[in-house]
């Protein structure tokens, strides 16, 4: 198996036949991090997943597949990589997510999309600096990376001050992968709304923060890489999921202002020199941010006293 790229990072995580090994790694004390990861037919990347997952360091790590009725080969991967799986009916990943994540015992949980990569250190860090600040929801920067694994580009998170402001926005201002939350969090806010099927993740982030909790972002290098390619949900079914986020925005949560306008511009400023080396390499430019950007200039304008 040949090593791939993310970022800065290299890794060479050799692929074997048989994981089987792995388990007799696995310390037994009571897990210290919980990772759900959501699957529907996802043999094609969740071996990069679940290799990333058990690759974490100096944690006590527990994970669950919450699958949907696989018809791959998705649950002979979890068999080789000795992860434990349920079954969950199909319709809503949000459903299988709350559906794992209400069966682990750890204190900080997260969910990780069968696609998307963490690094192998990250979730130590991101627990120690949670611990240290007394925080209840920890994030870092993350990477983009393709479809074979080759970098795209970096997304450098906000300040969490910010963060109110960018969702009073309607931006999530980090990207989910790269964020863990402690499990009393969860329980309290009783988990992702299952009515949503495409930005529940996004409603619990906002009912969270806007909670008044204690919130820590870890600076220095990316802790996940996010995966884009043509078949993942947020492509297949972009109509829909820009659906939701409008019937979201329009239910009197969202509520803009000039601060949130400025969260907004500070947090592009930020990653401008991402946006420039996009641009310069030759990689997609994000012309989404701008256009949301101008849409914002104008409602400030054409609002009224």
């Amino acid at each position: 198996m040949s090593p791939f790229l993310i970022g800065q990072e290299f890794r060479r995580l050799e692929l074997p036949e048989s994981h089987s090994d792995c388990a007799q790694e696995i310390s037994m004390d009571k897990p210290q991090i919980g990772v759900v990861v959501p699957t529907l037919n996802s043999a094609a990347t969740l071996d990069w997943t679940l290799c990333s997952l058990r690759s974490q360091k100096d944690i006590a790590l527990e994970i669950i597949v919450a699958d949907s009725s696989s018809r791959d080969e998705t649950l002979e991967i979890c068999k080789n990589w000795a992860v434990r799986t349920i079954q969950v009916p199909p319709g809503n990943m949000y459903r299988a997510i709350n559906a794992g994540l209400r069966q682990l015992d750890a204190e900080w949980v997260t969910y990780l999309n069968s696609d998307d990569l963490v690094y192998p250190h990250s979730y130590a860090r991101m627990m120690a600096h949670g611990k240290k600040n007394c925080a209840t929801l920890v994030y870092g920067d993350c990477d983009f990376i393709d479809g074979e694994g080759r970098f795209l580009f970096a997304l450098k998170a906000p300040s969490p001050h910010r963060l109110r402001g960018l969702l009073q926005h309607g931006d999530f201002g980090f990207i989910q992968p790269a964020a863990i939350y402690r499990r009393s969090a969860f329980e309290d806010l009783n988990g992702f709304d299952e009515q949503f099927r495409y930005i529940a993740d996004y409603d619990f982030f906002f009912r969270l923060i806007l909670s008044g909790s204690s919130i820590a972002k870890l600076d220095g290098r990316a802790v996940a890489a996010f995966r884009r390619h043509p078949s993942q949900l947020s492509h297949q079914c972009s109509e829909a999921m820009t659906g939701e986020w409008s019937s979201f925005r329009n239910s009197g949560k969202v509520k803009r202002s000039p601060r949130s306008f400025l969260d907004l511009c500070c947090w592009h400023l930020q990653n401008a020199p991402n946006y420039l080396w996009r641009f310069t390499s030759g990689r997609a430019w994000p012309p989404r941010v701008f256009r949301r950007t101008g849409r914002s200039v104008r409602a400030l304008l054409l609002r009224q006293p």
